[in-house]
């Protein structure tokens, strides 16, 4: 019996419990008022290839896909958004191995001209009609059809898998168009991230250029880019042939970058070819997310062609005003495409800058500072009389004279004297002379960016004596400005230093 008693008073407490325990149930599974889902993602991420460029997370994951046929002189359009968005991927085939004549259109919100306008293999990294390669890059990647099929439905000849993943944002709308000088089959998809109405987008564009030499001449710098406004570079794609055989290919002497001329002059200076992609004593074919050789043909040591690419994800290359990018020259064959950003419509602010130039030299007295400042007095009252003549006598010596043109408020001397092309000879000095128009006699203050010495004259007279012996630095001078035309005569020389092989110099009267 206290057994029995006991159980049943343990079944009555087991009882009570679960009755609470079920009100206290039911009371937790009241419906509570509707929260808003919390957005686990951020506002904007970095794009992987370009992270310079920040993108909203905030879209629709959309794809366009288009079946092909390319007719003569007829544009197709591939793709047509309106609203904002961005383009992350795009992917074409051909069932034709020889598409040189197809050319690709990109142009975003109605811009008047495309933003992008070139052959279709260039603009995809394949240059100078050498065959399909594989590019396996951060910005691009081809997969040729090397494929060996007795399958009668696969074209023997088929182009590669074209692959963009450069990311192109719109805020009003994207226009993507093929054409053809021959009739061409094929297929096309375009991934893109459809934007809510309202969303914060940056105001950079992509932008791509293409340039092409065949050959090149030593004494002209190659354009790879060049771009006024605000905006960066993203990366560029380069092909050489080589023609010269006189010195292996990779011997150039590098690139240029001359950046913000107008605003905040400063430079970045190549070493040679292999260099400026990251390889040592030349190429071979090595591929990386940001630098790599996907092409080589090597027949000896100075009969070689290649194609090298570099793009700046972890270290852009930011422009405020403008940027020149060039390669030095050799007479060889030369194709190069950039890819970068910027804000359309930015301009540079207008500056008072020699429209032209006029150079003499060289002088062999640019290794001591000491030789270099005693420059004879009656050379320099002949060179600040104003516009010289085809050749000036010095001593004994008849020196023809160069005419430069000017860009952004940059002069070049680089292609002038030269040693073993397209090298500048260095250790000497040459005299450059342009002239400042002014409205009225006043103080202004002459802004002055070189490297290496310099001694500057206004009117004859000596203003500056210039040591920017360890690179390129600009020096801010007081000078009085006569009204009408003042003549400036600048005496400078180019030494190794840090911006190895650089001879330019930057002025502008602020």
């Amino acid at each position: 019996m206290p057994f029995f008693f006991h159980t049943r008073w343990v079944g009555a407490l087991l009882k009570r419990y679960l009755w609470a325990a079920g009100a206290i149930v039911h009371f937790w599974s009241i419906p509570l008022p509707a929260q808003p889902p919390m957005d686990p993602f951020p506002s904007t991420f970095a794009d992987p290839a370009v992270p310079l460029l920040q993108l909203p997370t905030d879209f629709r994951a959309r794809r366009t896909s288009a079946n092909m046929t390319l007719t003569p002189d007829k544009a197709v359009e591939i793709f047509n958004a309106s609203g904002a968005g961005c383009v992350r991927h795009l992917w074409f085939v051909f069932g034709e191995k020889d598409i040189d004549d197809v050319s690709i259109e990109i142009t975003v919100d109605g811009a008047a001209e495309p933003q992008v306008n070139m052959p279709f293999r260039s603009f995809f990294g394949v240059l100078l009609g050498f065959e399909d390669y594989h590019i396996d890059s951060a910005g691009l990647v081809n997969f040729p059809n090397f494929t060996v099929t007795n399958d009668p439905m696969i074209p023997k000849k088929a182009s590669p898998g074209w692959n963009l993943y450069l990311p192109i944002p719109f805020s009003n709308g994207c226009r993507i168009v093929l054409r053809a000088g021959s009739p061409k089959n094929g297929g096309g998809m375009i991934d893109w991230q459809q934007y809510r109405e309202g969303v914060e987008l940056t105001a950079l564009r992509f932008h791509s250029q293409r340039n092409i030499v065949q050959p090149g001449t030593p004494s002209e710098p190659f354009p790879i880019a060049e771009a006024e406004g605000v905006g960066f570079l993203a990366g560029y794609i380069m092909g050489w042939r080589q023609r010269d055989r006189s010195d292996m290919v990779f011997h150039n002497s590098g690139t240029r970058m001359l950046i913000d001329g107008q605003t905040d002059p400063h430079v970045i200076s190549g070493h040679n070819v292999e260099d400026d992609f990251g390889f040592s004593w030349g190429f071979n074919q090595y591929q990386t997310r940001w630098a790599g050789c996907p092409y080589r043909d090597n027949r000896g040591r100075t009969d070689q062609d290649g194609v090298f690419y570099r793009f700046f994800g972890p270290d852009p290359i930011t422009f405020r005003s403008s940027l020149i990018f060039t390669s030095a020259a050799r007479p060889d064959d030369c194709e190069a495409v950039s890819y970068f950003y910027k804000v359309p419509g930015s301009k540079a602010p207008s500056i008072v800058t020699p429209t032209d130039w006029q150079v003499v030299g060289p002088f062999p007295d640019g290794t001591e500072m000491e030789a270099f400042q005693k420059p004879a007095d009656d050379l320099v009252r002949q060179l600040s009389l104003g516009d010289w003549a085809e050749s000036v006598t010095v001593g004994a010596k008849e020196l023809t004279t160069h005419r430069l043109t000017p860009k952004f408020g940059w002069v070049r001397l680089e292609g002038v004297y030269q040693t073993r092309y397209p090298y500048p000879r260095t250790d000497h000095s040459c005299y450059v002379r342009g002239t400042l128009t002014s409205g009225s006699a006043r103080s202004a203050t002459l802004r002055l960016g070189l490297d290496n010495w310099a001694i500057v004259y206004l009117n004859g007279q000596q203003v500056a004596l210039l040591d920017h012996s360890e690179e390129f630095q600009t020096a801010e001078i007081p000078v009085t400005l006569q009204e009408g035309d003042n003549q400036l005569l600048i005496k400078t020389n180019n030494q190794q230093n840090r911006d190895r092989q650089l001879w330019a110099i930057h002025c502008a009267v602020e």
